[in-house]
C-alpha cells in the first residue's frame, strides 16, 4: 500500500473523529438519514454490556430501524464524547472514545457512562463505520425509562421510521405483482384506496377507487402476465411528507395474451399513511401499454377487459 504523508494521516484522523462526532450528533437530533452515510452496509455492534445478549451482524437499516424504536421516545437524548484514540493500519481505523450519555423524559434522567470502540474502512473516499461496540462503565438514575420510551416511539413513531414504511409498502405491492401473489397485493390498499391514472389509454378507467374494486382491477393479472420485474431498477426520491413517496421503476413484463414484452417506465406517487397504499397515481407511457396488449386488435382488447362480446 501507499506510504502516507503526515498530512494525509492527519486529515484521516480528523475525518474519523467527525464521522464519530458526527454519529453522536445524529443520534441527539434524531436525523437517522444522515447517520446512515456513516455506516457500512453491514456491521456488528455489540451493546451487550448495557443490554444482554451477544454481538449481532445487523445490515445499516436494521439497527437504524432499532434505534428508532426507543431513541425518539426521550425529550432529549444527549451524548457528550471526549478522549480520543484513533489508529490507522492497513486501511482500518481503530477508534475509542469516551461517552456520556443523558437520556431525559419528564422530570427524570438515565445517565450512562462508558466508552465507544469503533472499527472504520475507507469506502468511496469517506470513512465508515463497520463494528461499533459499547462498553458500560456506570449507570445511573432510572434505566425503566428505555420501556417508557419505546412505547411513545411507537404511538409516535419519527419521520424515519414513517418513511421506511411507506417504501416497504411499495416494494410489497411491486413484489406481489412479481410474484402474482394477490394475496399481498390486496393487502396494500387502505380501504378507501384511490388509484389515478392520467395516462390511460381510451377506454380503460383513469381514476380506481376503494379497495374492492382495485382488487378486481388487478384480479386477471395473473392470467395476463408471465416473468415479471418491477424492482431490480427501483429508485425513491425523498419528499418532505415521510407518508409520501415518489418511485421511478421499470417494468418488464411477458404478456401472455399476446406475446409481447412490456417495457415500461414508471413513476409512482404514493401516499402511505399509516403502511397501507391510500392513493397511487401511476405515470406510464400509453402507446408502451396499448403495443404490449395488443390494443388495436378489438379481440385481443376484448379479451383484456374480460368481455365476451
Amino acid at each position: 500500500m501507499p506510504v502516507s504523508t503526515p498530512i494525509e494521516k492527519a486529515k484521516d484522523v480528523a475525518a474519523i473523529t467527525s464521522v464519530i462526532e458526527g454519529m453522536a450528533n445524529c443520534f441527539d437530533r434524531g436525523d437517522y438519514e444522515s447517520l446512515a452515510h456513516l455506516y457500512s452496509d453491514h456491521f456488528e455492534i455489540d451493546y451487550s454490556s448495557i443490554f444482554g445478549g451477544s454481538v449481532l451482524k445487523k445490515t445499516r437499516e436494521q439497527q437504524l430501524a432499532c434505534w428508532a424504536e426507543f431513541l425518539p421516545g426521550f425529550d432529549l437524548v444527549r451524548h457528550s464524547l471526549s478522549d480520543f484514540k484513533i489508529r490507522i493500519e492497513e486501511g482500518v481505523a481503530n477508534a475509542s472514545c469516551s461517552v456520556l450519555g443523558q437520556f431525559y423524559l419528564g422530570e427524570k434522567v438515565w445517565e450512562v457512562t462508558g466508552h465507544y470502540q469503533l472499527r472504520l474502512h475507507k469506502r468511496s473516499n469517506h470513512w465508515r463505520v463497520f463494528q461499533h461496540s459499547f462498553f458500560l462503565h456506570s449507570e445511573n438514575g432510572n434505566g425503566d425509562l428505555l420501556q417508557i420510551a419505546k412505547s411513545r416511539a411507537k404511538s409516535h413513531p419519527p419521520g424515519f421510521v414513517k418513511r421506511r414504511r411507506a417504501q416497504a409498502a411499495v416494494i410489497k405491492f411491486l413484489k406481489a405483482l412479481e410474484n402474482k401473489d394477490m394475496e399481498a397485493l390486496a393487502s396494500v390498499w387502505a380501504d378507501k384506496a384511490i388509484k389515478d391514472m392520467p395516462y390511460s389509454p381510451d377506454g380503460f378507467p383513469d381514476v380506481i377507487e376503494g379497495k374492492a374494486n382495485l382488487i378486481e382491477h388487478y384480479s386477471s393479472w395473473p392470467e395476463n402476465a408471465g416473468e415479471a420485474d418491477f424492482t431490480s431498477h427501483l429508485r425513491f426520491y425523498p419528499m418532505v411528507s415521510p407518508e409520501w413517496v415518489f418511485a421511478e421503476f421499470n417494468g418488464e413484463v411477458e404478456i401472455l395474451t399476446t406475446g409481447r414484452e412490456y417495457n415500461q417506465i414508471y413513476g409512482g406517487l404514493f401516499h402511505v399513511p399509516d403502511g397501507k397504499i391510500q392513493y397511487f397515481r401511476e405515470y406510464f407511457n400509453p402507446e408502451l401499454f396499448k403495443f404490449a396488449y395488443a390494443l388495436d386488435d378489438h379481440f385481443r382488447r376484448q379479451a383484456f377487459l374480460g368481455k365476451n362480446d
